[in-house]
């Protein structure tokens, strides 16, 4: 039998129960996070329902899909919430030495690769007792704004949309080069125009459907470059690419991450390619909070000190240009 709630009635509890129940997408992870039973959150999720009169979220695999009407609904309750939290926040002190706080970042494949080590070393020894949990930021979760209220910040390298919503902060660029394995004769001079043309591609792509920066840079040109394959991460490039003549593009901080082992040359390309882009991207409910600014600070001081070394990299190494 249902029952009315009037505004008087509503515990804010439970409007903190929808906005993690949004991050997670479960009902045992989001009782993990807020420190409550499942059925503590399930007897709460069962009271939203009644409120605003919708499930709210549906079953689908392992994950809840929220309704059109949470989607609805969690702008206005996600920024409510954050509003009162920078209210308290501004009167609290932060330290990560004693939080038990769980972080979440949002991170590219390719950012994650060169950036994911220092950043665990560096926050485990600062915020000892907290959780860091990395989450895929790849091009089709950096479109959504739903995507960045369920992290706390993002290092992404997409061309976002200018959005209210959002807060965006370039750290820096890395240059585009052309990969190819050490053994094959393309790795013995100059890339040509003409080379770069003839020669299969690999294309490194989340989706396996994106297209990448050069091929916007050759599409300016009424050109097509051949991409015979592509995969998913940077991590097996080095594997894929031996014993072929396949080219690959990468970011010059992709330097720090090869050795000789690798047998992978980095060539310059042979027409101009945009940047990489690195952006620090934040939803504005979370611009005051102060946990997720000396996150903020955290990462910025780490990516600035892993462009250092990647400069310092980059002049002890030959590049063939």
């Amino acid at each position: 039998m249902e029952f009315a709630m009037s505004s008087d009635e509503v515990d804010l509890n439970l409007l903190r129960v929808f906005d993690v129940l949004m991050q997670e997408r479960s009902v045992t992870r989001a009782a993990d996070h807020l420190g409550r039973t499942q059925s503590a959150v399930s007897h709460s999720l069962a009271k939203l329902r009644i409120l605003f009169k919708d499930e709210l979220f549906t079953r689908d695999g392992g994950l809840m899909r929220p309704t059109p009407r949470a989607l609805e609904l969690v702008g206005d309750l996600s920024d409510a919430l954050g509003k009162i939290r920078a209210s308290i926040g501004r009167y609290r002190i932060f330290d990560p030495a004693t939080t038990e706080r769980k972080f979440r970042v949002g991170l590219t494949d390719y950012h994650a690769m060169i950036f994911i080590p220092g950043l665990i070393r560096e926050f485990s020894k600062q915020a000892p007792h907290a959780t860091l949990n990395v989450i895929p930021a790849n091009r089709v979760e950096a479109e959504s704004t739903d995507y960045f209220r369920q992290v706390d910040c993002t290092l992404t390298g997409a061309n976002l949309k200018d959005d209210p919503n959002l807060t965006k902060i370039e750290l820096g660029q890395d240059r585009m080069l052309c990969a190819v394995w050490s053994g094959s004769p393309i790795a013995r001079s100059p890339l040509s125009l003409e080379t770069y043309l003839a020669a299969s591609h690999l294309q490194i792509s989340a989706d396996g459907q994106s297209e990448g920066l050069a091929d916007g840079a050759l599409r300016e040109r009424g050109l097509k470059r051949k991409v015979v394959a592509t995969i998913s991460n940077y991590l097996v490039m080095p594997w894929v690419l031996r014993g072929t003549d396949l080219i690959t593009h990468c970011g010059d901080s992709i330097f720090q991450m090869l050795d000789e082992a690798s047998e992978v040359t980095l060539l310059s390309p042979p027409i101009p390619i945009s940047s990489v882009s690195a952006n620090l991207v934040m939803h504005r409910q979370m611009a005051g909070d102060q946990g997720v600014l000396w996150l903020r600070r955290l990462i910025t001081e780490l990516y600035h000190a892993a462009q250092i070394r990647k400069n310092e990299v980059i002049l002890a190494k030959d590049v063939i240009v």
